[in-house]
């Protein structure tokens, strides 16, 4: 499967992939946040999504309120009712403008726009 994250309709698509490289939309997962980068977790399959919650704070850069952080964490995307979890969540205060996790041997690492990067141990 492919799955392409919209971070402007806060939307994950997920496609088929044909043995003739055509591709087939399979759903379609609307979150309450902006999606940034996707990445698998090799363990178990889920998928790891670094989000921006406000769009606006991420866009206009103030050092004074700065853009928060949000980690998702979905499970059985192609089922008919995924499960979406928070892993991660922060105002900005630890974590500004969260946009890629990758989770290793129950160890998370979160990357930013332009911020540091964290890591956290699940």
């Amino acid at each position: 499967y492919i799955y392409v994250a919209d971070i402007l309709a806060h939307e994950i698509h997920v496609l088929e992939r044909h043995p003739n490289m055509n591709l087939t939309q399979l759903k379609v997962l609307k979150l309450d946040t902006l999606v940034d980068n996707l990445s698998i977790d090799p363990s178990s399959g889920d998928i790891l999504v670094g989000c921006h919650p406000n769009g606006q704070k991420l866009f206009i850069y103030d050092p004074n309120n700065p853009p928060s952080s949000e980690v998702l964490r979905i499970q059985n995307i192609l089922s008919e009712k995924p499960t979406v979890t928070t892993v991660y969540a922060n105002n900005g205060s630890v974590l500004q403008g969260s946009s890629v996790a990758s989770v290793y041997d129950r160890k998370l690492l979160i990357g930013t726009l332009y911020h540091r990067a964290l890591y956290c141990e699940l």
